[in-house]
C-alpha cells in the first residue's frame, strides 16, 4: 500500500491549510545562537520541534524545518561573514542552509552511511574557523544522553558540504562523546570537551593531544574561548561527587589555550547530590559563554534544578554572582505562564553585535536580557491581562490528546506532555492553565466531558516517563480539580489513557470506564468516585497494554477493547456485553502488537479501526516482525485488513459526516538517521488511496487528530514537537 501514498491522485491540492495554535513555550530548547551582524536575529533548536529563527529579539518565532528528517537540534553554528550559511548539529547528521535557514540539506558525504535502526554520526559540537570561514569541525556523540561517543570529529573545507575523519584511531578515547568544539578567534588552535577529558590540536585537527592539567577530573561538559584574547579559554566539569564527597563541578580557566587550568569557582553554588539522585539535585554548570570585548567577563548557567539559573563574573571568574532571580524579593525576570519550572540553562549566548545581551534556553522557556542580566524578559509568550497567554509562534510543545467540549463549539482541551491540561475558550487563540487540585498535573492524557454537564468533567494525569497516573474530576470547568481515581478509590496506579462515560447513567451518579497502563480496565457507578477492576476474561499479560475502549452508542453495555503486547501474552479485540463484567477475545490471529490507537466508525459501531507501529519482537521464536499500518474490520473485530500500510501509524479518526473520509496520522520511531515520518493524509474511499494533507505542518509526527462534533470540516492536530494545529477540511466544508 506504500506505492497508492507516492502516487494517490497527482498534483491535486491538498484540501486542508493548517494554522498553528499553542500557548508558546515547552518541550526543551536545546541550542541557540545570535546572529553575528544582525542583533535582532536568534536562531534557536530543540528536541523535538526542530529549527526555529526571530528576526524580533524573540518578540516573535517562525518554524523552519523544510528538508529536516530529524528534529533534534544539539547545536547550531553560523558561518563567520554574511553570508547566511548555518549548520545545525543532530542526532541524524549534519544539516546544511545557504538561506538563512529558511531551507535545509542533509549532509552526508565523508560521513558513515546512514543507519535503519541507530544513529551513524550524531554530532554533539560545530564550530567554524574564525579565520577560515569555509574550514568547519564536527564532532560525534550525544551530548544530552551521554551516549554514542566514538572519539570522532570531523571537519569540511566547503561550509560543510563535504567532511573527512581528521582524528584517527587513538587519537582520542575511543568512548569519547565530543561535547563541545572552540577553534581559537586567530585560529592557531582547536579544543575538543569529551566525557573524556579536554583534547587540544594546533595544525587544524591532524594531531590531538589531551590538555586536562590542573581539571578536578576529565567528565568536560563546554567550552569557551574569549574572543578579545585567544589565550584565555574557560570550561565547565560535570560534578561527580555524591553524598559527603567535595563538590568537583564548575567552572575552570586557562589563560595559555587550554594547556593548563585552574578552579574559577567562588559564589557558585555548590549543593552535592545524594546517592541515588538524579544529578539535576546538585550544582551543575553547563553552558558557558564570554562577552566578545572583554575575557574577564564571562557567563555559567546552571543546569540542575537547586541552582539554576544564569552566574555572571567580572574578573574572570574569580568571583562569580547570580545574575537571575525567579523567587523572592530579587526577583528579576519576566516568566511567562510556565512557572512550575526553574529557569535550568540548557543553552546560553551572548550576541557578538550587541554584547549586553544575553539570551538563554531552559525546558520550556526563553529569556532575555539587555543589560547584562540585571533584569530578564521572556521571550516565548504574550501574557494577557485576564491572565491568559498567547504563543509567539515558539511552538515546542508534545500532544496527548485534544478534545472538543461538546456543549461549547469553541472550547478545547489540549492534553499536554509535560505542561498538563491546558484550556482554550476561543479555539486556540488563546490559553489558561487548568491544574489547580491536581495531584500530577505534569502531564493530562485525556480529558472527559459530561454531555449534559458542562461544567463536569475528568481527567487522565501523570508522569509520562513511567507508569503513574489518577483520574482527577472537576465540577467548575476545569477551574479546580480533586483526586477521584487513585489507589485509596479502587483505581491503581497507572497512566490513564482512556475514559468513557454511559451516556444513559443517571447525571450524578454517571457509569464511567477507565484503561489504566498496566493494569487494565476499571468501573465507576458514582461519577468517578470510586473503581473496581473489570478483567474477568482479559489475559494478565496483555492488561499491559491498553490501546483503546469504545462502546456501541446504541447500546452502552456493549464494549471493544484492544489490548498490544504480542499473541502469545493475549493481545488483540475483546469484547463485552454486560458492561465490563465479561470480556471475550473476537479478534481472529491477526499480526497485533505495538497498538497505538482504536476507534469505531461513528456511523457503524461494528466498523472498527487499529494503528499499530511496526516492532520487530525479540522476545518471540523465532523472531517476529510486526508490520505496522492502519488495519480495518468491517465485523466486529474477528477478521481485519490492512488498508494502508506505514511502518508507524499513530493515530486514527472518521468523519461522523461520510465513513469513506479517513484520516490517519503517522510518526516515526526517534532513534534512527533519517527519522521522517509522512504527516497526515486522507481517503475519501475508504482507504483505498491516500491524500497527503500537510500543507503549514512545520512537523509531520502526528499524535492524536480530533474532529469537531459541532462541525465535521473542523479538525485539530496535536504533534510531537511543534504544538497543535488547526485545520478546516474545504472538501467537506463545500458539501455542508
Amino acid at each position: 500500500m506504500t506505492g497508492l501514498l507516492l502516487t494517490a491522485w497527482p498534483g491535486l491540492a491538498e484540501d486542508i491549510v493548517w494554522r498553528p495554535v499553542g500557548p508558546g513555550g515547552g518541550g526543551w530548547i536545546e541550542a541557540i545562537a545570535c546572529d553575528p551582524q544582525d542583533p535582532d536575529t536568534i536562531y534557536l533548536g530543540c528536541d523535538v520541534g526542530g529549527f526555529y529563527v526571530s528576526r524580533d529579539s524573540g518578540r516573535s518565532w517562525t518554524t523552519q524545518n523544510q528538508g529536516l528528517n530529524d528534529r533534534f537540534v544539539e547545536c547550531i553554528a553560523v558561518q563567520p561573514g554574511a553570508s547566511g550559511v548555518l549548520l545545525l548539529g543532530m542526532e541524524g547528521g549534519v544539516f546544511r542552509s545557504t538561506d538563512g535557514g529558511l531551507t535545509w540539506q542533509w549532509q552526508r558525504d565523508g560521513f558513515p552511511e546512514p543507519q535503519r535502526y541507530s544513529f551513524a554520526a550524531p554530532i554533539g559540537a560545530l564550530c567554524f574557523d574564525p579565520t577560515r570561514p569555509d574550514t568547519v569541525y564536527a564532532g560525534i556523540g550525544r551530548p544530552r544522553w551521554g551516549k554514542d561517543g566514538r572519539g570522532h570529529i570531523y571537519k569540511s573545507t566547503d561550509a560543510g558540504v563535504k567532511w573527512q575523519l581528521v582524528t584517527p584511531d587513538g587519537a582520542l578515547d575511543p568512548a569519547a562523546v565530543v561535547c563541545d568544539l572552540e577553534v581559537a578567534p586567530d585560529g592557531t588552535y582547536i579544543v575538543a570537551a569529551t566525557n573524556k577529558g579536554l583534547y587540544r590540536s594546533d595544525d587544524g585537527g591532524l594531531t590531538w593531544e589531551p590538555s586536562n592539567d590542573g581539571l578536578g577530573h576529565t567528565d568536560v561538559r563546554e567550552l569557551a574561548i574569549a574572543p578579545a584574547d585567544p589565550r584565555v579559554v574557560y570550561c565547565t566539569l560535570r560534578t561527580t561527587a555524591r553524598d559527603n564527597e567535595a563538590w568537583n563541578g564548575g567552572v575552570y580557566r586557562s589563560d595559555d589555550g587550554g594547556r593548563t587550568w585552574s578552579p574559577r569557582c567562588e559564589g557558585l553554588d555548590r549543593r552535592v547530590a545524594k546517592a541515588g539522585e538524579a544529578a539535576e539535585m546538585g550544582s551543575e554548570y553547563k553552558e558557558i559563554a564570554v562577552d566578545p570585548r572583554d575575557p574577564d567577563v564571562v557567563y555559567v548557567g546552571s543546569d540542575s534544578w537547586v541552582s539554576a539559573g544564569v552566574f555572571s563574573s567580572n574578573d574572570g571568574g574569580q568571583s562569580w554572582s547570580r545574575r537571575s532571580w525567579h523567587f523572592g524579593d530579587q526577583r528579576n525576570m519576566d516568566y511567562g505562564w510556565i512557572t512550575q519550572w526553574g529557569p535550568s540553562v540548557s543553552c546560553l549566548a551572548v550576541s557578538p553585535a550587541q554584547p549586553d545581551r544575553v539570551v538563554f534556553g531552559t525546558s520550556g522557556h526563553v529569556l532575555l536580557t539587555d543589560d547584562r542580566g540585571a533584569t530578564w524578559q521572556q521571550r516565548y509568550c504574550t501574557v494577557l491581562p485576564d491572565g491568559r497567554f498567547v504563543g509567539n509562534g515558539l511552538e515546542v510543545t508534545c500532544f496527548n490528546d485534544v478534545v472538543f467540549d461538546p456543549a461549547r463549539p469553541e472550547r478545547l482541551y489540549f492534553c499536554y506532555f509535560d505542561i498538563g491540561l491546558l484550556i482554550s475558550d476561543d479555539r486556540g487563540a488563546a490559553f489558561r492553565r487548568s491544574s489547580q487540585g491536581m495531584r500530577d498535573d505534569g502531564n493530562c492524557f485525556t480529558v472527559l466531558c459530561d454531555p449534559q454537564d458542562p461544567q463536569k468533567l475528568w481527567a487522565g494525569t501523570g508522569q509520562w516517563g513511567w507508569n503513574q497516573g489518577c483520574i482527577c474530576r472537576s465540577e467548575d470547568g476545569g477551574a479546580t480539580w480533586t483526586v477521584a481515581g487513585q489507589d485509596t478509590t479502587g483505581l491503581p496506579n497507572g497512566q490513564v489513557r482512556c475514559l468513557l462515560l454511559d451516556p444513559t447513567s443517571p447525571v450524578g451518579q454517571r457509569v464511567l470506564y477507565a484503561t489504566v497502563n498496566g493494569h487494565g480496565v476499571y468501573r465507576s457507578a458514582d461519577d468517578g468516585l470510586s473503581w473496581q477492576a473489570i478483567n474477568t476474561g482479559l489475559p494478565e499479560a496483555a492488561r499491559q497494554a491498553p490501546c483503546g475502549l469504545v462502546m456501541d452508542p446504541a447500546n452502552p453495555a456493549h464494549l471493544r477493547l484492544a489490548l498490544g503486547s504480542n499473541p502469545p501474552s493475549g493481545s488483540g479485540i475483546y469484547e463485552s456485553h454486560d458492561g465490563g463484567a465479561n470480556w471475550r477475545k473476537v479478534s481472529e490471529e491477526v499480526p497485533f502488537a505495538d497498538l497505538k490507537d482504536f476507534v469505531a466508525d461513528p456511523r457503524d459501531p461494528d466498523v472498527l479501526y487499529v494503528c499499530q507501529r511496526e516492532t520487530y519482537d525479540r522476545t518471540l521464536n523465532p523472531p517476529v516482525l510486526f508490520p505496522g499500518g492502519l488495519f480495518r474490520s468491517a465485523d466486529g473485530g474477528r477478521t481485519w485488513t490492512r488498508i494502508f500500510d506505514f511502518h508507524f501509524t499513530n493515530c486514527v479518526a472518521v468523519s461522523p459526516r461520510d465513513s469513506s473520509i479517513l484520516y490517519v496520522g503517522t510518526t516515526d520511531h526517534p532513534y534512527h538517521d533519517g527519522s521522517q515520518a509522512a504527516g497526515l493524509l486522507k481517503s475519501t474511499d475508504g482507504g483505498q488511496t491516500w491524500q497527503p494533507e500537510n500543507e503549514g505542518l512545520a512537523n509531520h509526527n502526528i499524535s492524536c487528530i480530533a474532529i469537531s462534533p459541532h462541525d465535521p470540516s473542523v479538525l485539530v492536530l496535536g504533534t510531537g514537537g511543534n504544538g497543535g494545529y488547526i485545520g478546516l477540511d474545504q472538501d467537506i466544508a463545500r458539501q455542508r
